[in-house]
């Protein structure tokens, strides 16, 4: 055997790049050679791996291996066919055929293969200038998008070996990381198929004023336009000054979104006029102020595939995000379409390997059916695995038909704690909350302004999904992939520490709701009796029906802030931080995260991440707060409100802040809590499991502070 430090190693028409521990390239010589450039799939391949080594076999075969894989191609290969994929010990884990290519679903943490491979499939170059008009002088049948260099090209993973944390992040690393969504998309948003003037759409928005229900965007559905899919001609009947309507919108502190039913404008996708008239519509509009951008293909007439299996969502997706950002160069885009697999609320097939890179994603038109509450909840879970889509929601309430009560508040609540909450129906019915009467208006306003205030707890979670994947829906089994309960797609973590289990189901006979969480190992708080459950262990909950299954870690730190209107920027200068104390020695780390909300200034580093940290240690209870990443922007100094969430017979002695004592008060545990998630005196949580112990306190964010709780007698 030779060693050699080459990145790549080419056998006949066959080349082998291995781009890492567990992950290697094996390509097919395409019409135009090899291929080098970034593709619509593959955003960056990276380096080759140092101590490649080259090996060839008397039985007319040459071996590249690694310390951990071996690949072998026959001498003479043609193609990919016949190329197998070894462990280091030479058995074979995989023989290469055109079929491994196909597009198919990540592999979940509970169930690693040895090999996966994702296919580059069709091969699709972009131009410089991406997605929009080519310049002058550079036009071509398809704006500089190369589509002749096509060839099967794999790049095979070895997931089992790695890890699935290993694994995820070679694979965003290889296809493109998830965007971090301006905060205002964690905001609820209001849509509805119906033709709203400026007059009407605006009352809408102060309707959710006055009742106190956040709101975040305005959809304007297809009636914007003149006809329901021609061009971008404002039907100016019911906006006759769409600038007008949008800064009134903005001065009510609401975002606008328009549908596009894009008709195309002729039967080539990437022809230069196509682009030209879809940047040239769409631009018009962000002249007048419009926000983001609902891509919708659930229509009769849509955008063309640019080419044979390069589905027109992605496709889509890709477009206009690339006009608005061409636009806008300094705020993030934010494009919403229809999930490339999911059909209506059913899913039927695997999502584009780079349909992370473009959130957000709906489900499609749905009906106001139980079962599509149980799928809204499955395919939002579901897609954060298998595609790594962290931003999959449905319209809450359903497309069509007419909500009763009872299913309606269930919509709501688990749409209140999902990653995208978006009311939305069609022309004949509603989704208005007071429409429902007055108990269900003040629960549904009730979890609304919930979600509001673990903003902070949300963002955080959007900022690890754009930084590693982790979905803000996170299907248990990612934590405990050893437990096959952990697999049920009917619940998740939101975030770190809370445990969401929504009602699926109707009550029976006006009775309680029911059905079976899984708690997973460790200690979890009932948010509503105070009791703690330990698991592994499958249980039984019944919930009225302002209540749903909800639980938080032991151990855990949930943020929260003061209640807003709407989201603003993601700076909390206060901050309620609910520290769950578990009943024996562990630490537990979480992380604040914060910077303008809306611009891509994080990209060049003006952003704080703060960490959290809360153990148990002995006979004390001790919350460290500290910043672990600030690069030159630094939010005002902040006042936050601790609660230390004691365990069962731990009484507060004595709360020393670096050292020094401080105030505080106790809450016993019989006490009905009135100050935490759910603020207001008419809607309190049961009793806590422990005593309740809060202080005050301003730190500057640049500095740590080290929170000590003693217990009485000590």
């Amino acid at each position: 055997m030779t060693s050699s430090g080459q990145a790549s190693f080419e056998i006949g028409a066959v080349r082998v790049q291995p781009l890492g521990s567990h992950l290697v390239r094996i390509e097919a010589r395409g019409p135009q050679g090899f291929e080098d450039r970034e593709t619509f799939t593959v955003a960056a391949r990276g380096g080759g791996e140092a101590g490649a080594a080259r090996e060839t076999r008397g039985a007319g075969e040459t071996v590249v291996a690694t310390a951990t894989y071996r690949v072998v191609v026959p001498d003479g290969a043609a193609g990919l066919a016949g190329v197998r994929v070894e462990n280091a010990a030479g058995e074979t884990l995989c023989v290469l055929s055109n079929a491994l290519l196909a597009k198919k679903d990540l592999p979940a943490p509970s169930a690693l293969p040895a090999v996966w491979v994702l296919g580059d499939a069709p091969r699709v170059v972009p131009p410089a200038w991406g997605a929009l008009p080519p310049p002058e002088g550079a036009e071509d049948a398809t704006s500089g998008w190369d589509l002749a260099n096509d060839a099967p090209d794999a790049y095979v993973f070895f997931p089992r070996a790695s890890g699935y944390a290993q694994f995820r992040a070679d694979f965003l690393r290889l296809t493109g990381a998830v965007p971090l969504v301006p905060l205002y998309a964690l905001g609820l948003w209001y849509s509805r198929y119906y033709a709203y003037d400026e007059r009407t759409a605006l009352a809408v928005i102060d309707r959710f004023r006055r009742a106190r229900i956040p709101l975040d965007v305005f959809v304007a559905d297809t009636d914007w336009r003149v006809g329901a899919s021609c061009g971008y001609a404002i039907n100016e009947k019911l906006f006759p000054d769409m600038a007008r309507f949008v800064e009134q919108a903005h001065a009510r502190h609401v975002r606008v979104m328009l549908n596009d039913h894009p008709e195309p404008k002729g039967p080539a996708a990437l022809a230069p006029e196509e682009l030209r008239f879809r940047r040239n519509g769409l631009v018009a509009l962000l002249e007048k102020g419009v926000d983001l951008w609902w891509f919708d293909r659930n229509w009769h007439t849509h955008l063309q595939a640019p080419t044979p299996g390069l589905d027109k969502e992605v496709w889509g997706m890709r477009l206009y995000r690339d006009v608005t950002r061409d636009f806008r160069p300094e705020r993030r885009p934010l494009i919403m379409s229809n999930v490339d697999g999911i059909n209506n609320g059913r899913r039927d097939a695997p999502s584009h390997p780079a349909a992370h890179r473009f959130p957000v994603w709906w489900t499609g038109d749905t009906c106001a059916e139980w079962n599509y509450v149980r799928l809204g909840v499955a395919n939002g879970v579901d897609a954060g695995i298998a595609a790594l889509l962290p931003y999959v929601h449905e319209d809450l309430g359903g497309h069509h038909g007419q909500t009763e009560p009872e299913l309606y508040v269930r919509f709501m609540q688990f749409g209140a704690l999902s990653p995208v909450a978006r009311i939305h129906c069609t022309t004949n019915v509603h989704r208005y909350p007071w429409e429902y009467g007055a108990e269900i208006e003040r629960i549904v306003g009730e979890y609304f302004r919930l979600r509001y205030r673990l903003l902070p707890m949300l963002y955080a979670a959007a900022s690890a999904a754009h930084r590693s994947g982790t979905p803000l829906l996170r299907r248990c089994d990612l934590e405990w992939p050893e437990f096959p309960e952990a697999a049920d797609a009917t619940q998740y973590l939101l975030g770190d520490d809370l445990l969401v289990a929504p009602i699926c189901a109707p009550a029976r006979g006006g009775a309680e709701a029911e059905r079976a969480v899984w708690i997973p190992p460790g200690e979890w708080e009932d948010l509503w009796t105070g009791r703690i459950q330990r698991g592994p262990a499958t249980i039984g909950v019944r919930c009225a029906l302002r209540e749903m299954p909800l639980f938080v870690r032991r151990g855990g730190v949930v943020l929260g802030a003061p209640q807003r209107e709407s989201t603003g920027a993601a700076i909390w200068p206060e901050l309620t931080v609910d520290a769950f104390a578990p009943t024996g020695d562990q630490e537990q780390a979480r992380e604040l995260y914060e910077d303008d909300g809306l611009s891509v200034a994080h990209e060049r580093g003006e952003f704080v991440r703060t960490r959290f940290a809360l153990r148990r240690q002995g006979a004390e209870i001790v919350l460290e707060i500290a910043p672990i990443q600030v690069a030159g922007w630094l939010p005002p100094r902040r006042r936050l409100t601790v609660r230390i969430h004691c365990p069962p017979g731990f009484a507060p002695g004595a709360i020393r802040c670096d050292g020094a004592p401080i105030a505080f008060e106790i809450q016993p545990p019989d006490a009905a809590r009135t100050t935490e998630l759910f603020p207001s005196a008419e809607t309190p949580w049961g009793a806590a499991s422990g005593a309740v112990a809060t202080c005050r306190l301003e730190m500057d964010p640049a500095k740590s502070r080290i929170l000590t709780v003693a217990p009485q007698n000590d």
